[in-house]
């Protein structure tokens, strides 16, 4: 078993206590465990907490000489974070959090990756290709109709009469670890409500595993969106590497030690090869999973014309003193990391979140508190450098004008002007600081009909404590 252990800090109790945990197992039950080297202690108090929440909850109180507790009250694809107190009269003595996965393996089984040549060798026709992603919630179903789709999973192609187009020599390439199926409850696709198959690939996130596949058109511009999932059991910044013909996007995963959900769309013509990697190597339970790509027919790009579709967006109104504390109950939110809540309060949707440059997670300062007192907590801080920021996309309701209201925070270090880019469908809003050495915390507030494409970022390069945080969004 690996062990890893965290110095308890200085305190009353006259203890010496380490705090270990098992390393991320299959399970549907934590058993956390610490060193107790003390002998004045009247007890321990076991605290817990979701790494998605800042709020630590006590969940046990102990006698003394304990060494270890049993936590069954813990769900599949969740992360959770212990805390272990020692009390005695004199006071108390907590040791650092350690934070553990619980991932579940029901119907897995090993598969042996595709080593050898294509079994075909296309000509490469492709002329115009773009990427884009979006992090999503985690898809329970995935309605199809009668779209065309092919699944990693059982190497199969579904509603093969839809479309022309066609995914063609996938292969599995891996230099650690094995590759897996997984069977799910998510990621199942249905074609009306009709399950037609469910699960996911597994590999490491390793940059010396990769998949390869190519994407064949059937001659006309189109979309193809893949479904995918990825997770680093680590805090260092990591990226999953898209390759399609000769176009790249780096995905930098916005958190570690929990599970992302994402969807890539594909925009292509002609043939193509794709390759999907990651910029580096992570281990522990670090994964890449690839559900299924959806083939949409060109049909369902010349639906809408861009150019008659209404669209309007007007900057409203910034206030730079609001709380960092957010009712959220009547309102439809997402936080930072996508999490989502009162879906039904607007007809309006958040797309996509997602951020370039470098940036850090942090789980406190603000909270976004659900009318049942649910707490999501946190936000996503960058240094003030202008290749740092955020992009969001957003759709208003069907004929309506909504209202978004962003929240974030900006500091700047510096006697000069100081100000904040919010870029507009491509028109450039500056919000300026009133005044250096201290933080604003900004609600910014967007009206909008139709698509929305947001791109928040500090003007200019400053140093010292200067920074920009992002907490999320809510829509009316």
């Amino acid at each position: 078993m690996n062990k890893t252990y965290f110095n308890i800090k200085s305190a009353i109790v006259a203890t010496s206590l380490s705090f270990l945990m098992n390393v991320p197992i299959f399970a549907e039950t934590l058993q956390v465990s610490w060193s107790d080297s003390s002998s004045n202690e009247d007890g321990f108090i076991v605290e817990k907490r979701l790494l998605a929440n800042g709020e630590f909850e006590i969940i046990s109180t102990l006698t003394a000489n304990i060494s270890s507790y049993i936590d069954s009250d813990v769900i599949l694809d969740e992360t959770y974070c212990y805390r272990i107190i020692a009390y005695n009269q004199a006071g108390e003595s907590p040791s650092e959090e350690s934070c553990l996965a619980v991932i579940g393996e029901n119907d897995v089984e090993p598969i042996t990756p595709k080593t050898g040549g294509k079994a075909s060798t296309p000509e490469y026709t492709y002329t115009d290709i773009t990427i884009s992603h979006q992090f999503i919630s985690k898809p329970s179903a995935i309605e199809i109709g009668d779209k065309k789709l092919y699944s990693f999973k059982s190497d199969e192609t579904y509603n093969e009469s839809y479309s022309d187009s066609s995914i063609e020599n996938a292969e599995f390439y891996t230099e650690s670890g094995r590759v897996k199926e997984y069977s799910r409850d998510y990621f199942s696709f249905q074609k009306n409500s009709n399950e037609l198959v469910n699960g996911y690939v597994h590999m490491g996130f390793n940059s010396g595993n990769k998949l390869s596949f190519d994407i064949e058109s059937n001659g006309a511009k189109q979309v193809a969106t893949l479904y995918m999932q990825a997770g680093v059991w680590t805090n260092e910044a990591s990226s999953i590497v898209v390759t399609v013909g000769d176009t790249e996007q780096y995905i930098t995963l916005p958190r570690g030690y929990s599970w992302q959900y994402i969807s890539v769309d594909i925009t292509f013509d002609g043939t193509a090869p794709v390759t999907i990697s990651t910029d580096k190597d992570q281990g522990g339970y670090s994964g890449l999973m690839f559900a299924g790509i959806v083939i949409n027919d060109p049909v369902f790009l010349e639906e809408v014309d861009i150019e008659e579709a209404i669209q309007y967006a007007s900057l409203l109104s910034v206030d730079t003193g609001v709380d960092t504390t957010i009712d959220v109950s009547s309102v439809e939110f997402t936080t930072y990391t996508m999490q989502k809540g009162n879906d039904d309060f607007s007809d309006a949707s958040v797309e996509s979140i997602s951020y370039f440059g470098t940036n850090r997670t942090s789980s406190n300062t603000y909270k976004f508190i659900t009318q049942n007192d649910v707490t999501y907590s946190g936000y996503k801080s960058m240094n003030w450098n202008e290749e740092n920021g955020v992009t969001i996309k957003l759709e208003s309701g069907e004929s309506q004008i909504n209202i978004v209201s962003l929240y974030f925070s900006a500091g700047a270090w510096s006697r000069e002007t100081a100000m904040i880019e919010v870029v507009i469908n491509g028109e450039s809003e500056f919000i300026e600081l009133s005044s250096g050495y201290s933080w604003k915390k900004m609600k910014v507030d967007i009206e909008f009909e139709g698509e929305l494409n947001l791109s928040i970022r500090p003007s200019g390069i400053l140093g010292g404590y200067s920074a920009f945080k992002f907490a999320g969004l809510t829509l009316y």
